[in-house]
């Protein structure tokens, strides 16, 4: 599957699409900051299965980015 890039306020996403066992796309999405790697993970939407793999690229996106933003926003510095 291929990985869809996106860059948000200095930090890297990385998404890449996959079919589960019933044929429904779910993403994988990781966030990086330069070179270290932030976190991994997949998220769990109310609908975590999408029709289409553009769905779920768009889904992984919209996740990511929040997290990012929630992370800028708080005094935390874990994600």
């Amino acid at each position: 599957m291929q990985t869809h890039t996106l860059d948000h306020r200095g930090y890297e996403i990385a998404v890449q699409p996959e079919k589960n066992e019933f044929g429904a796309w779910r993403a994988i999405v990781s966030v990086r900051h330069a070179t270290d790697p932030v976190a991994q993970f997949r998220p769990e939407t109310v609908q975590p299965e999408w029709l289409t793999e553009e769905e779920a690229v768009r889904d992984g996106f919209e996740w990511a980015t929040r997290l990012i933003d929630h992370k800028l926003t708080s005094s935390s510095d874990e994600i």
